[in-house]
């Protein structure tokens, strides 16, 4: 009875051995491919990451070169059109100062001198030149974009004087019958100049002959004096 109690002991023993061998074996071959594992999933992710970079890198000098050849494209197109553009801007820029002729509509002004007569003096029937000056404003006032007397162009710098019996514009001398022509809408420079300003109206009451016509085109000739700047630095 006793060795039969000893038996069942050792056997029990070794079955117990035999389970803890085996446990630990189970434990080191699934720490060895978990290690194994987790090592191959390290190479891959950093190999992921180092394609990454690169494909970063690649994206970064193919927007670099993008960027460069759009610029080149750019740099081309206005080349191209900085010539044009420039002629264009100088071009505006002469006609506004009056260093170009210029053709449009508008209207045709023509005044003449009154005859004298005992009922009206005689400096009523004559034009000063500052009747001409008060049409001159009337005129811009309605919009007039360019302004002519006698084939003298009306610049910034032009001085419309009387000396004596003789007008001078632009240092040249003027005399009746005096032909303004302005460049802008018909309407509203003949509306501006014979209903709004009362120059012409005074004109035509002391005897003055005053004509306005409308026209779809009026030619004005170009500023053929010196542009003189004493204060400008």
């Amino acid at each position: 009875m006793k060795n039969g109690k000893i038996a069942i002991l050792l056997g029990t023993m070794c079955f117990l051995l035999t389970l803890g061998i085996f446990i630990q074996v189970k434990t080191v071959s699934k720490s060895g491919i978990g290690a194994a594992r987790t090592r191959s999933e390290r190479e891959l992710r950093d190999k992921v990451l180092e394609m990454k970079e690169k494909s970063e890198k690649q994206e970064k000098i193919a927007k670099s070169k993008e960027k460069e050849l759009n610029s080149l494209i750019d740099s081309a197109s206005v080349n191209d059109s900085a010539s044009s553009e420039l002629s264009e801007e100088l071009n505006k820029v002469n006609s506004q100062i009056g260093l170009t002729s210029l053709q449009g509509e508008g209207i045709i002004i023509k005044i003449t001198d009154g005859e004298e007569s005992d009922i009206l003096p005689t400096e009523t029937t004559v034009v000063h030149d500052s009747d001409l000056k008060a049409i001159v404003n009337d005129l811009c006032i309605g919009g007039a974009e360019a302004i002519s007397i006698n084939g003298q162009r009306i610049v910034s710098t032009t001085a419309i004087t009387c000396i004596g019996n003789v007008i001078k514009i632009n240092d040249e001398k003027v005399g009746s019958p005096f032909e303004i022509r302005a460049i802008g809408s018909k309407a509203e420079l003949d509306g501006n100049v014979s209903m709004n300003g009362r120059t012409i109206s005074l004109m035509k009451k002391a005897g003055i002959s005053v004509k306005i016509t409308r026209s779809d085109t009026v030619v004005i000739p170009k500023y053929d004096g010196i542009f003189t700047a004493n204060y400008i630095n």
